[in-house]
């Protein structure tokens, strides 16, 4: 067992270092720069031009809204997931492919494309946007849909 555990690692020095390096800046370019042009995009016109816009109507109800939709999906994602991890892991039943497959969905398909489908048909100007009196049936929880269904 021991004799295993030494010969795990073969690759150089220079290729680890060169992988670690690659994943290193694959995360820079990726996940860093785009977080620094947004806060630099952001603050551009000084600390208090920023803070003055957080108390726009607009952005507070976007804030409202996103706060929102977040307290209500990760609860909800948090429970229907362990269940059906639970589910897939312990028992052997019909329909478990189906389950395994819609569970794979989200990462088939763009979050930006279902969130789009999403609004189509439940948004304020969508298929099923209106009751007959008019008022909106799904447009306020079409977010929350979207989000529940596509996060990852």
């Amino acid at each position: 067992m021991s004799g295993a555990a030494s010969t795990a690692i073969t690759e150089p020095r220079a290729t680890r270092a060169a992988l670690i390096g690659i994943a290193v800046l694959f995360l820079g370019l990726f996940v860093v720069l785009p977080l620094v042009v947004v806060f630099v995009g952001a603050l551009r016109g000084g600390f208090r031009i920023y803070l003055s816009s957080l108390r726009d109507p607009d952005a507070l109800s976007a804030l409202r809204l996103s706060m929102g939709v977040a307290l209500i999906v990760v609860p909800l994602n948090l429970v229907l997931g362990v269940a059906a991890a639970w589910a897939l892991a312990k028992f052997e039943f019909r329909g478990k492919r189906i389950l395994t497959t819609i569970i794979d969905i989200p990462f088939a398909v763009s979050p930006v494309i279902a969130g789009m489908a999403f609004m189509l048909l439940f948004g304020a100007q969508g298929w099923y946007s209106a009751r007959a009196d008019g008022r909106p049936l799904f447009a306020s929880r079409c977010r929350t849909l979207n989000g529940a269904c596509f996060t990852a």
